[in-house]
């Protein structure tokens, strides 16, 4: 890659990173946070508007530096070939959750509550005084909507996200560093994105030993992991979409296991997501993402007729950046 392509890269990523991260964290700091600090209650704010700030960046990043919409990746590629990702994405991260939160319990049997002690506990203490077997059926009913339906209901979210991680700075990273440092470099970044939230509660509460930097490391872990698994789903389509359902599929069925426990469970450890325990089949899929990716870049590199380009594994993005803005 020739000196002016590296260096036209590392401005669209700066300016992308440095636009994202302003507007972000402004609005958390300067908004979300004071109103934080009065209710102490992080449920209660606007913070869905968040997940498009990084689209609305990607979009500020290619106006600015004239680099135009060939490589958006947002065509959905739903053919042949490229359909058993879509159903992966769809429903791969409910089924891993629920995996996730069987682990936990038979770990932790006596957290275990038929009765939604906790769930039924925290309705109560917002004034909604339902009984158990009420506060059951209204669980089994939205998780299992929610095992068919949350990709779909959170697609316009999830895309303000996945379109700038995913579709916008991985490429620009692979380019770099290659897809290995990428899929990590951009874990940690997309962790460290969530720092105002993580210091408002979000994902792992206020009252953990360390806080709130064990949190946001926890945080930045749980963000790589996930994201191993994202650009695999990525780099196999040359699309957007799957990622997009992924992530609309873990955010619709995340805390699924916590209305099943006496006391909500511990953050770090499950039957969340983000737990070590909970989230251990997670870490799974990506460690086989990672190997399969790996795989990919590697056979890529020893080809000599593939020198400069980027494996694209099964239809993923593989032409390099270099010859943006020309």
């Amino acid at each position: 890659m020739e000196g002016r392509d590296v260096g036209l890269l590392r401005k669209r990523v700066l300016i992308y990173l440095l636009a994202v991260f302003s507007v972000t964290w402004i609005y958390e700091f300067a908004i979300l946070y004071p109103a934080w600090k009065e209710i102490r209650s992080i449920a209660a704010l606007p913070i869905a508007a968040v997940m498009f700030f990084p689209a609305l960046s990607v979009l500020f990043t290619r106006l600015v530096t004239r680099e135009g919409f060939g490589d958006s990746y947002i065509d959905p590629r739903f053919r042949r070939g490229k359909r058993r990702f879509y159903l992966a994405a769809w429903f791969l991260p409910s089924v891993l959750t629920l995996i996730g939160v069987c682990i936990y319990f038979l770990v932790f049997k006596d957290n275990f509550s038929p009765d939604m002690e906790y769930y039924v506990g925290v309705l109560k203490d917002q004034g909604a005084d339902y009984a158990p077997e009420v506060a059951e059926r209204m669980v089994i009913s939205t998780s299992v909507a929610g095992f068919f339906l949350a990709p779909l209901l959170n697609i316009l979210t999830c895309f303000g996200e996945e379109w700038g991680w995913r579709a916008y700075l991985l490429p620009k990273l692979r380019s770099l560093f290659g897809l290995k440092k990428a899929m990590i470099a951009s874990g940690v970044i997309w962790g460290l994105w969530h720092l105002p939230i993580t210091i408002m509660g979000h994902n792992y509460g206020l009252s953990y030993t360390g806080y709130p930097v064990t949190g946001i490391l926890a945080m930045c872990v749980f963000c790589t992991v996930i994201g191993v698994f994202f650009a695999w789903l990525f780099v196999r389509t040359g699309s957007v979409f799957p990622s997009v359902l992924a992530h609309g599929a873990l955010n619709g069925f995340a805390s699924f296991g916590i209305y099943f426990t006496r006391d909500g469970g511990n953050p770090f450890i499950g039957p969340s997501v983000t737990g070590i325990l909970s989230g251990l089949p997670f870490i799974i899929c990506a460690v086989i993402a990672w190997r399969l990716l790996s795989k990919d870049e590697t056979q890529a590199e020893e080809l000599p007729e593939k020198r400069g380009i980027t494996a694209r594994g099964e239809g993923g993005p593989q032409r390099r950046e270099t010859q943006e803005g020309r």
